[in-house]
């Protein structure tokens, strides 16, 4: 299942990927990351390691990860790991204009067993959750 979204953020690109690719934000505006933890802290970066505590499909999963793809400035790729969620998060980030930042974020998920089978209904609670993380992101970074 894939959800992808785009959102256009009134801050440059270094500043919205300067605080997505920081390991400890992503709690702080994805609805279903309840925590996260870095091999290295600070500013993610290829080969960077580590586990979310996620909740998916009203669960809580602790999730392995993976940085796979680190392009400074225009894109990262986390691949994540567990029996119940696999998957990546896919982030892109293009300049627009003065000072402003477009951002796509791809969600794919695999998912095992139940939840593999109710891909209708996750992708319209992803693509829904999705819309809302992205709304937070803007409101946060266009409010500093």
């Amino acid at each position: 299942m894939k959800a992808a979204r785009k959102v256009f953020i009134r801050r440059s690109v270094d500043e919205v990927f300067g605080f997505v690719a920081s390991s400890g934000t992503e709690p702080v505006w994805r609805s279903s990351v309840l925590e996260t933890a870095c091999d290295r802290p600070g500013a993610l970066r290829a080969g960077s390691r580590g586990r979310s505590l996620m909740r998916f499909m009203g669960r809580e999963v602790d999730a392995p990860w993976e940085i796979v793809e680190f392009d400074d400035r225009s894109g990262l790729c986390r691949e994540y790991s567990s029996a119940v969620r696999g998957g990546r998060d896919r982030y892109r980030f293009e300049p627009f204009g003065r000072g402003a930042t477009v951002l796509e974020l791809e969600i794919e998920v695999e998912a095992a067993g139940l939840a593999g089978l109710l891909t209708a209904a996750t992708r319209t609670a992803a693509d829904r959750e999705l819309r809302a993380d992205l709304d937070r992101l803007k409101q946060i970074l266009e409010s500093r």
